[in-house]
C-alpha cells in the first residue's frame, strides 16, 4: 500500500512540476517575443559545400572520389602485378592477382559510369 502512494505522490508531483515548467516557459517566451529577442532578420547560415542543389552535391561527391580513386586504382594494379610475379608458377595466385586487377578497374570505371548518371539526373530533375 504504501508503494502505491509513493507512486501516486511521484506521479502528482511530476504533473505539477510539468505544469509549472510549461506556463513558466510561455511567460518567458512571451516576454522574449515582446523584447524583439530571437528575431533573425539579417543573419544568414553560410553554404560550405557551394552546391545549390543536389545534382551540385552529387558531383562534388564524385569529383572527390575521382580524385581519390585514380591513385587507389594505380596502387592496386601494383598490388596485383606483384601478386602475379609472386606467384611462383601457383595458379591460384595469379587468378587472385588478376581479379585484384580485374575488380580495381571495374571499381574505377564504376566511379567514371556516375558523371553519366548524374548527367541523366539532372536532366529529369529539371
Amino acid at each position: 500500500m504504501k508503494f502505491k502512494q509513493k507512486n501516486l505522490n511521484n506521479k502528482k508531483t511530476l504533473y505539477l512540476f510539468s505544469i509549472v515548467l510549461f506556463l513558466g516557459l510561455s511567460l518567458i517566451t512571451g516576454v522574449a517575443l515582446s523584447a524583439g529577442v530571437g528575431q533573425t532578420t539579417g543573419v544568414t547560415i553560410p553554404n560550405p559545400l557551394g552546391a545549390k542543389d543536389i545534382t551540385d552535391v552529387l558531383k562534388k561527391i564524385v569529383d572527390y572520389l575521382i580524385k581519390i580513386g585514380a591513385p587507389i586504382l594505380a596502387i592496386m594494379i601494383l598490388v596485383g602485378g606483384f601478386q602475379i610475379l609472386t606467384a611462383g608458377g601457383n595458379l591460384e595466385k595469379v587468378i587472385t592477382g588478376r581479379h585484384t586487377i580485374l575488380y580495381s578497374v571495374i571499381g574505377y570505371a564504376i566511379i567514371l559510369s556516375a558523371w553519366g548518371i548524374i548527367a541523366i539526373i539532372k536532366t529529369i530533375l529539371e
